[in-house]
């Protein structure tokens, strides 16, 4: 297939739902997306990568891509890439990609120290990525809108002279050795979750948030705000109580950094800082807890039953659940509930 396809239309908001098979028709389905490859026999549905790929719009502005697969063939898609700061992270195979009129390589390096590249498209550009051979695909590109980084405040990672000279400073591009931090957000985004849907989503956005901070504060050389071990001032200290109490209130909701940063007056970084100030622990994480917590109260109330509890806790799988909650509070489920729980009902 030598000659350039494209129809189709793309949604930006994609199904959160893993990818195992995309194939040549898949692509070609986006609008203004056109497929490249030196087989001249490659058919429509023909495999083009498989295994694990997520991208989805986790709140509006902010986009998270991952994939861990298989690339079958060698081939260059093309479409128009959106203005806004792209945080790029490889481990494994090589990517050429062309923003406009410049070049750029990408190669994972399993041995060396892992490395990010950020790159700030201050305007829409012409977008083409080529791999050239058959090769395994590792990768993770978080994204942030120019209107979502203003919002969430980007200013508080330098002065904002800074701030608005990175916002114009088009197809600049800044590579950094990872910091501990940063490798495990990596990590933690491409591992298999044990976590339901809804309570997976708030994990993913967190990650993304602090991701997008971390590649600021390198590309801007300062400190990630959230890191800050400042002490709380009293606006703070009733934002932090506002999202607590919404936290708690929706547990049964589905709920994201952005709605509970909203809800406090706060931006989702402002939140992160919050609480790693003052619980030690991420937004998802404090969530994750309080749902721990309520889980505990009913399995020793007696009200619900150990798969129950799982549900209640954001886990699909009661194993893992059994796992977080020894962890937490030292004791098993079943060990928490009544037999007449344990037995009777499960």
């Amino acid at each position: 297939m030598n000659d350039k396809l494209a129809h189709g239309r793309t949604d930006m908001r994609a199904e959160r739902d893993r990818t195992r098979r995309f194939r040549v028709c898949d692509f070609l389905r986006k609008d203004g997306v056109a497929i490249a490859s030196p087989d001249d026999r490659l058919l429509p549905d023909d495999t083009l990568v498989e295994g694990d790929f997520l991208h989805v719009e986790l709140r509006p502005g902010l986009f998270l891509h991952f994939s861990d697969v298989t690339e079958e063939r060698p081939f260059t898609a093309t479409s128009v890439l959106p203005e806004g700061f792209s945080c790029i992270f490889f481990m494994d195979g090589m990517v050429d990609l062309t923003l406009g009129d410049r070049g750029f390589h990408f190669a994972g390096h399993r041995k060396n120290a892992m490395t990010g590249t950020a790159i700030m498209s201050a305007r829409s550009e012409r977008f083409q990525r080529s791999s050239r051979r058959r090769q395994h695909l590792r990768h993770v590109v978080v994204s942030a809108s120019p209107e979502w980084l203003d919002f969430d405040g980007l200013t508080k990672f330098g002065s904002p002279a800074q701030g608005k000279r990175l916002l114009n400073d088009h197809l600049s591009e800044h590579q950094w050795v990872l910091t501990p931090r940063t490798v495990e957000l990596v990590r933690q985004i491409l591992e298999p979750s044990p976590l339901a849907p809804q309570l997976h989503n708030l994990f993913l956005e967190g990650r993304a948030v602090e991701i997008v901070a971390e590649s600021l504060a390198a590309t801007l050389r300062t400190e990630p705000e959230f890191d800050r071990s400042a002490l709380l001032t009293r606006q703070d200290r009733i934002k932090l109580q506002r999202a607590a109490d919404l936290i708690r209130e929706s547990l049964d909701a589905p709920l994201s950094v952005d709605m509970i940063a909203r809800g406090a007056g706060v931006s989702a970084s402002g939140l992160q800082r919050l609480f790693r100030v003052s619980e030690g622990v991420s937004v998802f994480e404090y969530v994750r807890q309080q749902r721990l917590e309520r889980a505990y109260a009913l399995l020793k109330s007696n009200e619900v039953t150990v798969q129950e509890a799982s549900g209640i806790a954001g886990y699909s799988n009661p194993a893992n659940f059994a796992t977080a909650f020894r962890r937490r509070f030292g004791l098993t489920p079943r060990e928490v509930a009544r037999p007449a729980v344990t037995t009777g009902r499960n």
